[in-house]
Parts: structure tokens; sequence; C-alpha cells
């Protein structure tokens, strides 16, 4: 959920959780709540069955029981329908700390993806071969085509032209084998990064307890394994072709 990981970057603790209309009267506030199904918004205060909201559409609100319950959960809901999904946060140390353009986590961060890209090094260094190959072959069509013009038709010399077409042609095929063999490179390199985010994430996940699931919902942990899916896009399949089209 990226809302729980920028409240924690920023250095709240924080927990998803599905809960009741009269246990959210008891959770610490502010909290962030799911909101007509389709937007979040922040409760921040209640006072005599009167719900305090902030919404970045409509600014500060207020709402009686029956009209926040409506928001929060559905028509049909009560105080003790347990469907109302709720972040709650709780200021951590780090929140007071207000250094956190230097914060270390970042470097870890970076040491955490590169780690996975730099223990298939023989991969890359096939690609950067495979990119350097298709950047010369591509780099010999211009003067050929010019020798062309130059030399075969300056001198009518239909020969040399034939001979000239068939350099391209063979010049073509094999661009055309590098930029196979890349793709296909760049595909397993993909596959096994992918594989290696998925087993690290699903090792942690077992060695947590049981309670962790209990307030989880499932589709925070479906969340979580798409956002290793878009790591494992940046590091291969992005960032390697903004390099190769660059070049």
């Amino acid at each position: 959920m990226g809302i729980s990981q920028a409240a924690e970057h920023i250095g709240f603790r924080s927990l998803a959780i599905k809960t009741t209309l009269k246990k959210m009267s008891e959770a610490p506030l502010p909290c962030i709540l799911h909101w007509n199904k389709n937007h979040f918004v922040v409760l921040y205060n209640i006072k005599n069955d009167v719900f305090y909201i902030s919404d970045p559409a409509h600014g500060l609100l207020q709402y009686k029981k029956e009209e926040f319950l409506k928001s929060w959960i559905g028509e049909n809901a009560t105080e003790d329908t347990e469907e109302g999904i709720a972040l709650l946060l709780e200021p951590a140390p780090k929140f007071f700390n207000n250094d956190l353009a230097g914060d270390s986590k970042y470097s870890l961060s970076v040491g955490f993806l590169s780690k996975y890209l730099f223990k298939y090094k023989k991969f890359i260094v096939q690609l950067i071969i495979g990119l350097v190959a298709g950047s010369l072959l591509q780099l010999i069509f211009p003067f050929l085509t010019q020798s062309v013009v130059d030399v075969g038709i300056k001198n009518q010399d239909i020969h040399f032209v034939y001979l000239i077409l068939i350099a391209q042609l063979f010049l073509f095929m094999g661009r055309t084998a590098v930029e196979v063999i890349r793709s296909w490179i760049l595909l397993h390199l993909s596959t096994r990064i992918n594989i290696s985010l998925i087993s690290d994430f699903f090792i942690k996940l077992m060695n947590l307890p049981i309670s962790f699931f209990d307030v989880r919902m499932t589709g925070d942990i479906l969340q979580r394994i798409n956002d290793h899916r878009r790591i494992e896009r940046i590091l291969t399949t992005s960032s390697l072709n903004v390099l190769f089209s660059t070049v």
C-alpha cells in the first residue's frame, strides 16, 4: 500500500486494518480511511458522535454517525459492521528528526536493489556487448550507402553495387540476430531477478507471526507482490531500454 510506505518513510508506524465503528472510536487519531470506495480521507477528531474529516477533494467536513458509516463502509452498515478500512498511524522517534533528506535508508534501498542486479554480472556484460555490436553494425550502414553512390554509381560498376547490397543484407541479418539474442538475455535476466525478489519476499513472509496476517488484508499482500514486479521492470526493461535508446 503506497500510503503506508509513505507514512513509514516520514517517520510513522502504520497498520492497515478492517474494523467496526465501535473499535474506531477507541483508535488513535488521526488515521486514514478509505472513503466512498474511491479515495482516502483523514479522520482527525470524534466528538459527541460527530466525525471530523479532512477530505482532499472538499476540505474540512463534519459527519453525523449515519452519514459517516454510509461513506466509510456502505449503505447498510451498522456500528458492528467489520468492513471499514483504516490506516492507523503512530509517530515513531524518526518522525521528530527533521533530517529526512539525509536518511540512510535511501542508501540502504539502493543497496537492496543493486544486489539483485549485480548478482547477474555475466548477463549484464553480454547485454553491453550486444549493445556495442548492434551500434557498430548500425554505424556501418551509412558508409556502405555512401560507397554505393561515390564508387558504384560514379564508376558505373554494377558488380560493386551488388556487392554492397549483399553486405548490407548480411549486416541487417546480423543486427537482427543481435537484437533477438539481446532480447532473449533481457527476458532471462528479468525472469531471474523477478524470481529472486518474489522468493525473498515469501521467505520473509513465512517468518512473520500469525498475528501479522490477522490485521492485514489480502489486497495489501498482493499489492506488495506487484511492487516487486515494478522493481524488476525498473531494474531490467525500463532502465536498459532507456540506455539502449540513448546510445
